[in-house]
């Protein structure tokens, strides 16, 4: 992700066009109409937005997502159909397809989606981190059991990570070593694993709460199957580096205790080390304002992460 691309644009900020909602009201059957609207905070990649259906006097709440038009953004909308294809009828909490408008005709221009409204909302302040840790934790473990087709993952070609070789120590690391021995590791060719299926994007902002149990699980732009130790790892960053390395550290333990599993180390360091210079940017930007973001310990707290994930490499 670099700086002074399209996401920073105000794209996510614009209101549905005249001409969107009247596809939205199409598309919801005849004396459907939309009678209100609501953005939804916190995604980075595309503008999303709550809307509220009327017809014969009940209101459905609906959500469509939006993509640029003329950035070539049509691929990772269908892929995401394509993956909600695929997880539908599971046991997953994901959100139903309504319609789709991949090439923007009835919608501006606009590669669009929209879907069922899930229930619940992004709770990123637990009370009871551990019962929370522990949802997520369950929650990985049925993605994982789950028999569904996906491609295999590919380490230096499915993912963007930096390249072998291309790896920069963060100017604010406390402990470059530790950083460079987290590199040399990442020149070794990957190791065999089971292969499993995975969100690859199981994050604590990608997923909805009501109640204290999760509700809903979106962002389906990239599924494929490997190691199970990617999805635990991309999600372990971001509790460090939002959080604390202790709470990533519990979910890794309350993952393996769960499934009864080892994760790899390879590849829990291999998604450590998708943070780059750019991360505390695109963090702030999901959470939100929905809690407090520590920038200036940001790094420190994912390398405290990436060290004992070293140590369980021998």
């Amino acid at each position: 992700m670099t700086d002074g691309d399209w996401r920073d644009s105000g794209f996510r900020q614009r209101r549905p066009s005249a001409e969107t909602l009247a596809w939205v009201a199409a598309s919801m059957g005849q004396g459907s109409r939309v009678v209100g609207y609501r953005r939804m905070t916190g995604g980075v990649c595309s503008a999303v937005n709550r809307l509220t259906v009327e017809r014969r006097g009940v209101r459905t709440l609906v959500v469509l997502r939006q993509y640029p038009a003329g950035l070539g953004l049509e691929e990772p909308l269908e892929r995401e159909i394509a993956n909600l294809g695929v997880v539908a009828g599971s046991r997953l909490p994901v959100p139903d397809i309504l319609a789709t408008d991949v090439a923007g005709t009835s919608t501006g221009g606009l590669p669009s989606l929209l879907t069922t409204r899930l229930p619940g909302h992004v709770h990123l302040n637990p009370e009871e981190p551990g019962a929370w840790l522990t949802r997520i934790a369950e929650l990985a473990v049925l993605l994982h059991s789950l028999d569904l087709p996906a491609k295999t993952f590919r380490p230096w070609t499915d993912s963007w990570i930096a390249p072998v070789g291309e790896f920069r120590v963060p100017a604010d690391a406390q402990k470059p070593a530790v950083w460079r021995a987290a590199f040399d590791v990442m020149a070794a060719p990957p190791p065999n694993d089971t292969a499993v299926f995975l969100h690859c994007d199981l994050l604590p902002v990608n997923l909805l709460w009501s109640r204290g149990k999760i509700t809903g699980l979106t962002d389906w732009n990239s599924i494929y199957r490997g190691s199970r130790a990617i999805d635990v790892g991309h999600c372990r960053r971001y509790l460090a580096a939002l959080y604390s390395p202790e709470w990533a550290e519990q979910l890794r333990s309350l993952y393996e205790s769960i499934a009864g599993v080892t994760l790899d180390p390879w590849w829990d360091v291999y998604a450590l080390l998708h943070y780059d210079g750019t991360g505390s940017k695109w963090i702030q930007g999901q959470v939100a304002g929905r809690r407090p973001v520590d920038v200036p310990g940001m790094t420190s707290r994912v390398e405290a992460t990436i060290e004992p994930a070293l140590r369980r490499l021998g």
